[in-house]
């Protein structure tokens, strides 16, 4: 009989704790709209409707992790922002209860029996969990012959009688904000802006050619979510390059222990946007414990892509996706025209003077790398759809058959691209140079050089059975002189010269003299020809270079 009152007391001592918790009125704002870029940033848009009790406060239960300078707060239908503050609050939260001790907890009040081990068990009203201290956490039992307590540490199992208590409310610490509002009405809204790392979108293509000009291209987005959890938002995806001055400086509002450096910004280097794109989640969100069998709210729609002042955006309507889960939705179709296109850049060899100082493992490398020239084969692809090409990967087939996987780079409406797919084993080439002559003792400035003459040819074979059309590019160290078979030839600037595309692997073994630069250059030989079967044909240029 006494048990009864006790019992009554602990639950309503429980429901007091809940009514007098200060931050009970705390609430998610779900996500209306997120505009996703393929670097990981997420231009987020969460809104809820303004409490009619809040009273001018309104607590948001979840914290993000901010861009510098792009969280902003706001609200709509009457009601404006006054602050926002952020910080911490001791809440109480249910969760499942997983853990013997979780377990004790969630079945306060009931009639337990323990199995504490050599055979011996303990039964009784659990009345009490006192909280941990030196000794270790233990359960207080009443039973008829008095009260007793049992360390959790010698308890095996736990037997319930009655209903079963699987839910456990326990202390947490969050990190919350709190918005000052005033006015409103029952249309009122509040919500939070901000761009955060931790959701990307990775488009590919799919390209079916016909093999007489025509290609089928459909284009599919991949959505990876390490942010938030999404229920029937709106997905913008973006194509484009976006501007994120303090990306990687977390704003203040987040409470971080990392303090944002303004003068950082200037000196942030972007490439590192790309690096853990996928890592920097929520990490002051708790999860609570909520039912796991919501139905989705429905598919996805995609509408037609539009244009964003320098950025292109594909809206997809209506996805529920979680945090941690992957979404792949098709995006578009469409025809374009291309034509097949064989491509061959002769690469450029060093000086002879520099090859003679080479180690003898260096000479090997720089044999691989002269040696087996190929021929590639190349989609040229003329982009006559509604909306630009945007950099990512490319599954070529060919009557239902792979052919390649290239890769796609970003390419405007109107412009044309290169699609790399293969090396084009029919089309054999073959290539050669070598000194004509050498004049000693040049003047140049007063100095004294020596002036090399080179000459070098490119042969090349069709052996397919078609015709094909070759475009060929040699580069050479020093002034062109000549070119045959209609060729053209052009002195490169040092920016080109110097750009990946063009500059070859053995590039950084040399430390270029500072004369090279005012007496020499970089020259650029090229052709088209267009070979018919079994065609072979030769195509030579003549330059020279001054040497010290």
């Amino acid at each position: 009989m006494k048990t009864i009152p006790l019992l009554f007391a602990l639950c309503l001592a429980t429901a007091v704790v809940a009514q007098d918790d200060p931050t009970a009125n705390a609430q998610s704002l779900s996500v209306k709209e997120l505009t996703a870029f393929k670097d990981g940033h997420a231009y987020v848009v969460r809104e809820a409707a303004l409490p009619a009790d809040a009273n001018g406060r309104v607590l948001l239960d979840e914290l993000p992790v901010p861009v510098l300078g792009t969280f902003w707060p706001y609200a709509t239908g009457g009601a404006s922002v006054v602050s926002a503050k952020a910080g911490q609050k001791e809440v109480k939260v249910k969760l499942p209860a997983t853990t013997l001790l979780q377990i004790a907890k969630a079945n306060v009040g009931k009639i337990v029996t323990l199995d504490v081990g050599k055979d011996e068990v303990v039964a009784g009203l659990l009345v009490a969990i006192p909280a941990r201290d030196a000794e270790g956490t233990i359960l207080v039992l009443r039973d008829n012959s008095g009260t007793r307590a049992v360390p959790i540490q010698r308890v095996r199992d736990i037997i319930v009688s009655g209903k079963f208590g699987d839910v456990v409310e326990e202390q947490q610490t969050r990190n919350r904000i709190e918005l000052r509002v005033n006015g409103g009405g029952a249309q009122a809204k509040v919500g939070v802006i901000y761009v955060q790392k931790g959701f990307r979108w990775i488009p590919s293509y799919h390209i079916e050619i016909d093999g007489s000009g025509k290609a089928q291209v459909k284009m599919q987005a991949t959505m990876v979510n390490d942010l938030i959890d999404l229920d029937g938002a709106t997905v913008n995806l973006v194509v484009g390059v976006p501007k994120f001055a303090f990306a990687g400086m977390r704003d203040p509002i987040a409470l971080q222990d990392q303090t944002p450096q303004v003068a950082m910004a200037q000196g942030y280097n972007n490439a590192s946007l790309f690096n853990n794109v996928l890592g920097n989640s929520l990490m002051t969100q708790t999860a609570s414990y909520t039912p796991q069998n919501a139905e989705p709210s429905g598919d996805p729609a995609i509408e037609q892509g539009e244009v964003s002042e320098d950025l292109f955006v594909f809206p997809v309507r209506n996805v529920t996706l979680k945090k941690g889960e992957r979404m792949i939705v098709p995006i578009t179709s469409f025809e374009v025209p291309y034509r097949d296109v064989y491509r061959f850049d002769s690469a450029m060899a060093p000086p002879m003077e520099h090859r003679r100082n080479l180690q003898d493992q260096r000479v090997i490398e720089l044999a691989r790398q002269l040696a087996a020239p190929k021929v590639r084969h190349v989609l040229r692809i003329e982009n006559k759809s509604d909306m630009p090409f945007t950099t990512a990967p490319a599954l070529v087939l060919s009557k239902g058959r792979i052919l390649a996987q290239g890769h796609m780079k970003y390419t405007s409406r109107g412009a044309t691209t290169d699609l790399e797919i293969n090396t084009a084993i029919d089309v054999r080439v073959e290539t050669e140079e070598h000194e004509t002559n050498r004049e000693i003792n040049v003047r140049l400035n007063n100095d004294k050089y020596n002036r090399i003459e080179m000459t070098g040819a490119i042969k090349l074979i069709n052996a397919k059975s078609t015709p094909v059309e070759i475009e060929v590019v040699r580069r050479v160290l020093g002034h062109v002189d000549e070119v045959d078979r209609d060729g053209k030839h052009q002195q490169l600037d040092l920016v080109k010269a110097w750009s990946d595309s063009a500059r070859p692997e053995w590039w950084s073994w040399w430390s270029w003299p500072y004369w090279w630069f005012q007496h020499n250059g970089f020259g650029e030989c090229s052709w088209t020809v267009t070979m018919k079967p079994g065609e072979k044909i030769e195509l030579g240029a003549k330059w020279h270079y001054f040497w010290r």
